[in-house]
């Protein structure tokens, strides 16, 4: 939250960000990890990405994944390619003063994947299923690289 992401601005209210395949999540690990100069799995093991399953039901997501749904919010056709956070924000941010839950929203790291953003004060907590996955079980780290 201190940080921001796309809906949020920095300092400004808390977002749960989801991706809504393994594909996606992967996508925006390596996405996280551009420009960086160590890769995802040589990062301390008790700070590597764990993936979570989650079941989200929430009725009221907002539509930014269709045509017609950017168009409502007022985000250029393209997005997300080339649409930056200083246009997704202020979405967000007027997203969240309608007391909306979140959006359903195509992915910058991948965009023929899908995420879901959730305000958490309006939206309803999703549902874990199962343990965590480890870093290694998900993500495409070289056979050498895994633990044991």
């Amino acid at each position: 939250m201190r940080l921001g992401g796309r809906w949020n601005p920095p300092h400004s209210f808390p977002v749960l960000y989801t991706s809504c395949s393994r594909e996606v999540a992967v996508a925006n690990l390596w996405h996280r990890f551009e420009g960086e100069a160590i890769q995802p799995w040589e990062v301390a093991e008790e700070r590597q990405a764990d993936l979570y399953e989650l079941r989200v039901s929430q009725a009221g997501l907002v539509d930014i994944l269709t045509a017609e749904g950017i168009a409502g919010v007022g985000l250029p056709q393209r997005y997300p390619e080339g649409v930056g956070h200083e246009l997704t924000q202020p979405v967000g941010r007027r997203l969240h003063g309608e007391g909306r839950p979140g959006v359903w929203c195509r992915s910058a790291a991948l965009p023929t994947g899908q995420e879901i953003a959730l305000f958490f004060e309006f939206a309803e907590r999703p549902a874990i299923i199962g343990p965590p996955h480890r870093l290694w079980e998900w993500f495409p780290v070289p056979e050498d690289q895994r633990p044991g």
